[in-house]
This record gives C-alpha cells, structure tokens and sequence, in this order.
C-alpha cells in the first residue's frame, strides 16, 4: 500500500454542501424506525414482530437489504460524527438479529422471504434462475451481503463484538450451503445478482482470524464475467452495471488479503473501462441499470441515466485503488462524481435521494419517497451521504495527502498533529490549511493539483509564495519541519471547459472547475423563463465555453442567437428542467438542421405525453415494477437492446398503466426472426388481442406494432395484465419494449 486512510474517526467535515448533506442524511436515519426494518427478520425467524414493515421494496421479495444498509449507516455516521444516539439504534439492531439468528437455530437470519428454505433447496442442488432470481427468490444473495457488510461495520465502527460474533455464525451457516455444490453448480448460483460477497467473507476472513472464509470467498469467483476482464476483454456491454461492479471490489479486497495479482488486473482493468469508456461527465455510468458498448454514450440519455448505486460502489473501489497506487487520478475522478452525482443525487431540502440521475435533456430529478420506496439506492445513500470524511485525506509514511478540497479536519495521530483546511470548495478554488502540533514535526504534504487546473495552482506557507510549477493531476509537495499556527493557502483558478461525447464532439458538456454545469430551464429573469430550445448552442463548443460567464450566487450566463440561457452547477439543481449535454451547431449547420431536430423534439415530447406506461423487458427494475412472471423464459440483447422471449411451451406477463376513462393503445416492439417455430397468443386481462408468427427475410429488425385496446379491458381499471403465451410446442417472440399510450 502506497497510502493509507485515516480511520473515519480521525476525520471531521465542517461546513460547506458536503456537510449539510451529512446533516440530512444523520436526521433520516433518526428518523427511521429499526423495528419497522426488523420486522420481516422477527416474522421468519418465528418471532413476533414489534412493528408492520415498510412498504416498498421492503414489503417485496428484495425485503432486509436496507436493514444491512441502515446498520452501516449508523455504524458509519456515528464514526464520522460521533453522535452516540446513531450508535445506539446500532446497537440495538444487532442485538435483535442475535435474537432472531438464536430463534432460528442454525446460524442463518434474513429478512428475504422463504429464505430458509430456498437456501436449503441450493444447498441440495436445486438450483434455478432465470437472470435476476435465485429459485423464485429476488437477489438472495445480494441481500445477504448486505447484511454482512452492516455487521462487519458495527463490528469496525463501533467496536461492537457482538456484530462480529453474527457475523461468524452467519458465515458458517453459509459455508455449510455450499460445501457440497461443485463448481458448475456454484456458476449457476452466481448467475443471480450477489453483491460483494467475496468482499464481505474476505473482510471476516481478516477480521475473525479464520481462512475457511477466505476460501468460501474464492467460491465467488464468477468466470462469465470475470474471466474476460482478466483477460483484458471489455465484454461490459449488456450487462446489469450494478451487478458488476461490486465483484470488482470483492476482487480488490482479495487481492489486498492473497497478494494474488490476478485481482490486482481485474480491478486495474474494470476501473480504468468504467471511468474512461463508459462513464457521463457527472461520473456515473449505465443507462436503464445497464452498461452500453464502451464510447458509445451519444444515443444513451433519458432519465435512466446513471443509477446512483453504481457510482457509490465505484468511489468505494476507487478508494482501494488509491491506496494502492497514490496517483491522483484517482481523486480526480473521486472528486468528479461525489460533487457531480452523489451530491447531486440528494434533494438539498429534504435529504431525498434519486434512483437514477437523469441526464435527459429537459429532463428533472426524480426523488424516491424516504418511508414507501427503500430502493437500493435510498439503501446505499445511507452510507454515501455518511462517507464523504472517507477520501479526504489519506497518510502513508512520513506523507499526509490532501485529496479534495473540503471544509475539514483530521488528527494524525501517530504524529500529534491536527489539519484543519477551511474553504467554500466547490464554489471556489481558494482556501487555507492550518497545522496544529504540540511540537515542531517534519512532513511532507501532498497537495493535489487537480486535472482542471488549466491556469495552474498557486500556493503561499505563511503568506510567502512558493515558486514551483504545477501540473493537473499530480502533487505539490511540501517537504518541511511543520510548527503550530502554520498556514497553507491555495488558489486554483477555475475556467469554463467543454467535454464532449466520446462519439459525437458536437454533442458538449460545460464545466467551471470541477462542476457540472447545467442549463436550467426554468430560471426566471427580466420575468421570462429560459428559452425553447436550451439543449441547442450555436457556435463552436470552445467559442460557447468562452462566452460563459460568472454572474455571481453560482449563476453563469450565456447569450446564443439573442436569447438568454443561464446554467447553474449540477449539484445545486433539484426542483427545476435542465439539460446537461447541449447539441453545438454553427449558424450555416442550424439552418440546415432546425426544422428536423424541431420535428424530432417534437415527436419525442409528443410520445412521452402520450405515454401512460413504459416497460423494458428483461431489465431488472422495471420488471419488477411491472411484477413481470413467467415459465420457460429466455432473454437476450440486439443493438444493446434488451429482449425477452421463450423456449417452445413458455409464457411470460406483467403489468401496464393504463386509464379508466379514455381510450388506450398497447404498442409492443419485436425483434422479427426467421424462426419458424414463432406463433403466440397475446392477451390484456385475458382478452385476446392478436396471434402472431412475425416471420421475416430482414432478420433481426426492430418492428412496433399498434394494438388498440377494447374499452372493457380498460374502463374502470388503473392496470391490466398483459400476457404473451406460446402455442404448444412453439415460442413467444423477442420483445424489445412495451408501452402503454393515450389513444
């Protein structure tokens, strides 16, 4: 290791954006009621419940992950705050679940439902998945590791040795499920979504002395995927981001415990892809949960744009990476997507958080509700919002690196010596560090120059300037013998910048320094809102970024074609439009291309107003908000388009909005095939609507079709069952999408 952390205990987040976050997020979790998130452990474990469970996810099959959640948030609040009260609703959580892994018996506590037994069916070699299920069970796995994690962060945070004994017993029960099972068997069972669980059974490995853990964690190698990483293959495309990503830290924490340096690759490799061929200017990554093909993000914007959780996992990996190497790339892209996406992701009102970050242009943030939804990422906000103290500084040596510009302290021990560093970071690129010790004590301090210091950094010591060139992305060290009251004040000039799509240079973002800035559509001045068409610039991206300027109160203004647009810092934007990626055009390309992007523009808010409900097949999120079932069911991509089909026999339905007063059409979109073996029914809440073959010459073409819905499967109801069912013998279509739509 080339660096260090300090432990989240020495570190303290003073004022400024981060710490009123810090301050939302410490009044949701006092908020919550830990009985109410215990509740389905109580019920399966036999007990009586103290409390009805929240609803949302938590009354779904996905139920106890925000347990695991809100045991490491408190766990991780508490050490970054020390406020005891969060410490003792953890205290209280884990001697619940020793209460109900005692009334089970065996080692085993968990709040998915028929968990128990669907284990004991693995654990016999009953194995079954269809993509994102483990025999009928919602992500088992992943809840478990969640689970894990919050016990191993009471156990590490808060000095809890009851976590850690849970923990053990847990671990056991699980080596036991998979003693028997072969390694091809164990591939099917990873075919599921797991979370880290090689992270969270190599930090019990370390933290309980014991290697039978560490061995169970090499269980959860997942060839399919990992294997083309190791090899240097980038084969993300398709594949369920989230699901990946956290394999990854897994790996990283094996090969800090093994030295084995096939993790180290893995992990070296799969960073550099995300963060420099499949990530958005904010920092965050995937579209509709998935990953596209590398560099091609252009045609990927929509309000499905960068699922929260995704970039909470890469910065925790990113922090292991720092450690490793000390390159300040790594904070760099650390600093990136903590003020542009996780900062952003939080309502600054209310402490709501977003599932996804829309990127849409006129698009808006949509919030999940703090006590209906208890999405995966209301789970990971929890730890988010209470880690920003985890990557401000890290130490190594005789070394104390400065990584983000955050209103802060920290005590380094080992020496004596607190830093204090007061800034309005990220509103300015000025501030100062102030060193306390008892006696004078020699350092180095490691500065990071960032990679936006187009202009340079300028540093004085005691108000004498320092006379050494800077260059973005590395440190300026500062080698000398320390004593009480010295002072370090910085200054780095911020500048517009532009970043283009990697596929289309005419397709731009706008940064100030390390901000996102985005244009906000519903600013008011001079009593008119923004213009019609904020998304389109007209002139040369650099010419545009030269013209933007600094109003004051984080405003900056724009004149293009005698209108007005005003652009705000991403993060700083909740209840308004915006757009963030803007379509550069010069006058002579305008001209040619205004009436076909109107007309575009137009059809797509045309469709989107007319749309009552969308669904994307064999995605995990909306097939589970639609309540998708099915038997004998396949699916498969195209043109990074997701599908969903069957073997001959099979079936497959889910639920659509649709509305009780007013006529509605049903639009499916199918891949046509050659296949012969084609022919299905489809119904609307048992209503036949048409039997198909959709046979074709033009293979693999993309085709909507238009149903119109009779009037008694719709009125009077607020949702219909749409089913797809496969004559004997034959097989249902691939079907891309589905929407519902005003007549």
């Amino acid at each position: 290791m080339k660096a260090n952390a300090f432990d989240l205990q020495h570190v303290r987040v003073e004022a400024g954006p981060l710490k009123h976050a810090m301050d939302l997020n410490t009044a949701y979790l006092l908020k919550l009621d830990a009985d109410r998130l215990l509740s389905r452990f109580r019920e399966y474990a036999g007990l009586t419940p103290k409390a009805p469970h929240y609803e949302g996810w938590e009354s779904r099959g996905i139920s106890g992950h925000t347990l695991g959640h809100y045991l490491s948030g408190c766990s991780l609040m508490y050490a970054s705050t020390g406020n005891e009260e969060l410490k003792q609703r953890a205290e209280y959580v884990v001697k619940e679940l020793q209460a109900c892994q005692d009334a089970h018996g065996n080692g085993y506590v968990s709040g998915v439902p028929r968990g128990k037994e669907l284990f004991e069916e693995i654990k016999a070699g009953d194995i079954r998945s269809q993509g994102f299920d483990l025999n009928g069970g919602w992500v088992p796995l992943y809840t478990m590791h969640k689970l894990f994690a919050g016990l191993r962060d009471a156990y590490t945070l808060t000095d809890n040795t009851l976590a850690l004994n849970i923990e053990i017993k847990l671990g056991e029960w699980l080596e036991d499920v998979f003693a028997e099972l072969t390694d091809e068997q164990m591939q099917q069972v990873l075919h599921c979504e797991f979370g880290g669980m090689n992270e969270v059974l190599t930090d019990l490995a370390e933290h309980s002395g014991d290697p039978r853990f560490l061995k169970l964690a090499e269980r959860f190698y997942h060839g399919e995927v990992l294997n083309d990483i190791s090899s240097g293959n980038d084969t993300l495309a398709g594949r369920h981001a989230n699901t990946q990503i956290p394999k990854i830290i897994g790996a990283a924490r094996q090969f800090e415990a093994s030295g084995d340096a096939k993790y180290a690759d893995i992990t070296r490799f799969f960073w550099d892809r995300v963060v420099h061929h499949h990530s958005y200017v904010i920092g965050g990554n995937s579209y509709n949960e998935h990953f596209g093909e590398p560099d091609h993000l252009n045609d990927r914007l929509g309000e499905g744009t960068c699922e929260t959780c995704n970039t909470y996992n890469m910065l925790k990996l990113t922090r292991h990476m720092f450690k490793w190497d000390a390159l300040a790339h790594y904070a760099d892209y650390y600093e990136r997507a903590m003020f542009n996406h996780i900062l952003a992701s939080q309502n600054p009102v209310d402490g709501r958080v977003c599932y996804f970050v829309s990127l849409e242009m006129g698009g808006q943030k949509s919030f999940n509700s703090q006590f209906e939804d208890f999405t995966c990422c209301v789970g990971s906000s929890m730890e988010s919002h209470s880690l920003y103290g985890s990557a401000i500084y890290f130490h190594q040596a005789n070394n104390l690196f400065v990584n983000q510009f955050v209103s802060s302290s920290v005590q380094w021990k080992e020496l004596g010596v607190v830093l204090q560093q007061v800034t309005r970071f990220p509103e300015v690129g000025t501030g100062r560090i102030i060193i306390h010790t008892e006696q004078k004590t020699q350092f180095a301090l490691q500065i990071r120059c960032p990679y936006w210091a187009l202009k340079g950094m300028s540093i004085k010591v005691n108000g004498e300037v320092l006379a050494q060139e800077t260059t973005p992305s590395t440190y300026v060290a500062l080698d000398r013998e320390w004593q009480e009251g010295d002072i370090v004040e910085y200054d780095i000039p911020m500048s517009v910048r532009v970043e283009a799509m990697p596929d289309n240079a005419k397709r731009v973002a706008f940064m100030y320094g390390p901000q996102v800035l985005a244009g906000d559509y519903d600013h008011v001045a001079d009593n008119h809102t923004e213009r019609e068409l904020p998304a389109v610039l007209i002139g040369s991206p650099e010419d545009i970024a030269s013209r933007i300027k600094p109003l004051g109160n984080q405003v900056f203004h724009v004149t293009d074609r005698e209108s007005d647009v005003y652009l705000r810092p991403f993060y700083q934007l909740h209840d308004h439009r915006y757009t963030v990626y803007f379509d550069v055009f010069t006058p002579e390309e305008w001209t040619q291309t205004e009436a076909e992007y109107r007309e575009s523009a137009a059809y797509q808010a045309m469709l989107e107003e007319r749309t009552i409900d969308f669904m994307q097949p064999a995605e995990m999120q909306p097939e589970r908000d639609h309540e998708f079932e099915g038997e004998h069911v396949n699916l498969g991509k195209i043109y990074n388009r997701k599908y969903r089909d069957t073997w001959p026999s099979g079936w497959f339905s889910f639920s659509m909005k649709v509305l009780s007063d007013a006529p509605v059409s049903l639009a499916i979109t199918y891949l046509k095939t050659s296949d012969s073996k084609i022919r299905f029914q489809l119904e609307a809440d048992g209503t036949n609507l048409d039997q198909r073959t959709l046979e074709s010459e033009e293979l693999n073409q993309l085709e909507t079709f238009i149903y119109e819905l009779p009037e008694k499967v719709t009125v009077g109801k607020d949702k219909i069952r749409i089913k797809f069912t496969s004559e004997h013998g034959y097989k249902v279509a691939p079907v891309a999408a589905v929407r519902t739509v005003k007549r």
